[in-house]
């Protein structure tokens, strides 16, 4: 595929020689590529078609990279990675060796930060420009945020900062919850031409300072003068808050108008101290499936590019089943209620927020308000299931500690994405959760290595009440015809399961790795190697009398667990076994202290050693030693 424009454009410079009238050309070959790289990759997508003029603008309008343009998140910036060289790798997005589905240092000077959690990025816009004052250096910040991300209590914290220490820099806030409103309109982009004049803003300091100087009455004239244009501003525009906070608020523009979008822009460029720019924008624009459901299209795997049809999985995932779980308790038991942070679809509770919209809480991205607010539920009588992906939760490891464990809260914790979550890559890795679970007072923790096992568990949080208990598990689905949820086991608190007895060798599994641990256990009894197998279901209570049981009658142990080396429950468990048995234990198979990149599941467990062929080759290869 050729373009006349993105064939030219390797690197921002060349779109700047390009002119103004050329840019809507740029913005359409850019939006025309991404619909047909991903139609055959997957990806990120509603978020990115809806960002491709607010990114050339950007781009065209400041002197980047020595201007720093910072992304909040990063799942939008591929029409930032396509400007900045990376167009052909474009086709290699999220999959192993190829490049980030987020922004990332190590690809790109253009990119600043590693970003994959929200919030994050007026914080550095701040750092950006107060280190470039403090070195007297000469370059324009620039911080671009979704709507979503602006409410955290992160960024609000940003925002109050920075209306105290006034720095110059621009907050573009990238608002794409709404349709474009009436107030993108005539009244909206006259008064926002006023506000962003060079003429207007260098009289209004030459008013402001005329004022100061006239006796007796000039105080009290500037406190009434910027009353009466703080007050026709907000009986205008909606950016009252950020005004408060110190921000001076432009806006809501058209987002996908280019012109007018390098025009603000351009003049912004020669306005001073803290600004918001509020553009408003349009998920999934131009491609008319991701237009009309941007929740559905958010990611996607490959599709048909005619019809947006996406390849449909016949496997039910395990967030799905999450759903369905709190579906037939809450239909019982009104008491039950879903906590979320903003991850009402990633969590599987559209179907639950459907059918019980009063018991679901998505409060928005938010994961410490989330945690403190769920253990309050309990003081009413409400058996409150905080479901957040692993990666996420180590936002809230105060209010774990604090609000929750300290005060022996039952809190029902639904942990997905635990372990290796594959495409999403480094920021989204749910690699600490078991080494901070197993460290909280109180703390119970049920580690299933199936789908019936996830249900079992789940209807057995439901009744529990001693203390706080989590359910961690991976991002993996299952056939349908493998699950029932009335016909389920009845579990036994602090049990482990013995799969199949040995002599050789004891392969201690930690919840998710039970599959590559069977597949183990096959290699190595074709290698005449006697081989227990051991699914450690519960990880907290621990089954010491158990695990003792099946140790001893083995003459090594090895222990297969899917988090990082020093944050697993590897520690844990080794501390409780009888000193003894200690010299039995050969290693535990984990990820190391590395940054673990994103990929396919089975290329990166591969390249660290964690299948069973590696495995297997290295218990055999001791033992025969």
């Amino acid at each position: 595929m050729s373009f006349k424009y993105l064939d030219k454009i390797n690197d921002p410079e060349d779109l700047r020689k390009l002119s103004r009238d050329e840019l809507e050309l740029v913005c359409s070959e850019i939006r025309t590529y991404i619909i047909d790289t991903l139609a055959s990759v997957g990806g990120h997508f509603a978020s990115n078609l809806g960002v491709v003029e607010l990114t050339v603008a950007l781009h065209y309008a400041f002197n980047t990279p020595v201007d720093r343009l910072i992304w909040d998140v990063g799942h939008q910036t591929y029409p930032h990675k396509i400007l900045t060289g990376r167009r052909e790798s474009l086709k290699t997005v999220r999959k192993y060796l190829g490049i980030s589905g987020f922004p990332k240092r190590e690809e790109s000077r253009y990119d600043l930060y590693n970003t994959g959690h929200a919030g994050t990025s007026i914080s550095q816009l701040l750092g950006e420009a107060v280190s470039r004052d403090l070195l007297h250096k000469d370059y324009n910040c620039i911080a671009v945020i979704g709507d979503a991300s602006i409410a955290t209590g992160m960024a609000l914290e940003a925002l109050n900062h920075g209306g105290h220490i006034r720095p110059n820099c621009l907050v573009v806030l990238n608002d794409n919850y709404m349709s474009i409103s009436k107030n993108v309109g005539s009244i909206s982009n006259y008064l926002n031409n006023i506000i962003t004049s060079t003429f207007f803003n260098q009289w209004k300091k030459v008013y402001y300072t005329i004022l100061k100087w006239l006796p007796l009455i000039g105080p009290a004239l500037v406190s009434l003068s910027r009353r009466l244009e703080k007050g026709f501003k907000d009986f205008l525009v909606p950016g009252a808050l950020f005004e408060d906070l110190g921000f001076h608020y432009i806006g809501p523009i058209d987002g996908h108008d280019i012109h007018n979008l390098v025009t603000v822009l351009e003049k912004i460029k020669k306005m001073d101290g803290p600004l918001l720019l509020h553009v408003i924008t349009q998920k999934g624009k131009g491609y008319i499936p991701a237009e009309n459901d941007p929740i559905k299209y958010h990611g996607v795997t490959p599709f048909n590019i005619e019809d947006g049809a996406m390849n449909v999985d016949s496997k039910i995932g395990y967030s799905k089943i999450i759903g369905e779980c709190l579906i037939h308790m809450t239909t019982k038991n009104p008491a039950v209620a879903a906590v979320t942070p903003a991850m009402i679809e990633g969590s599987g509770l559209k179907n639950y927020s459907i059918k019980f919209p009063q018991n679901t809480f998505d409060v928005g991205i938010a994961e410490q308000h989330s945690v403190a607010f769920a253990g309050a539920l309990l003081g009413g009588g409400v058996i409150p299931f905080m479901c957040i992906y692993s990666t996420f939760l180590t936002r809230a490891m105060d209010q774990m500690v604090e609000d929750i464990s300290l005060m022996n809260l039952p809190v029902r914790f639904v942990v997905d994405r635990a372990g290796c979550v594959g495409a999403d890559g480094e920021t989204h890795q749910g690699l600490f959760d078991l080494g901070y679970l197993c460290s909280l007072p109180n703390m119970s923790i049920i580690a299933p290595s199936s789908a019936q096992d996830l249900i079992d568990s789940m209807f057995f949080m439901e009744a529990y009440t001693k203390g706080p208990i989590a359910i961690r598990f991976p991002k993996a689905s299952e056939s349908a015809d493998n699950i029932s949820y009335t016909k389920r086991n009845l579990l036994t608190e602090g049990k482990l399961r013995i799969v199949n007895e040995g002599s050789d060798i004891a392969i201690i599994s930690i919840g998710s790795m039970l599959d590559t641990a069977k597949k183990t256990r096959d290699i190595l009894e074709k290698s005449n190697m006697s081989t227990a197998l051991i699914d450690l279901f519960w990880v907290r209570p621990l089954d010491i009398e158990g695990l003792m049981n099946a140790i001893s009658r083995a003459k090594h142990f090895v222990i297969l667990d899917e988090s990082y080396l020093d944050a697993g429950a590897s520690g844990y468990v080794l501390n409780r076994i009888n000193p003894k048995y200690l010299n039995r234990y050969i290693k535990t198979f984990a990820f190391p202290p590395d940054i673990i990149t994103h990929g396919e599941k089975n290329e990166i467990f591969k390249h660290y050693n964690l299948d069973e062929n590696s495995i297997a080759s290295e218990i055999i290869s001791f033992l025969k030693n």
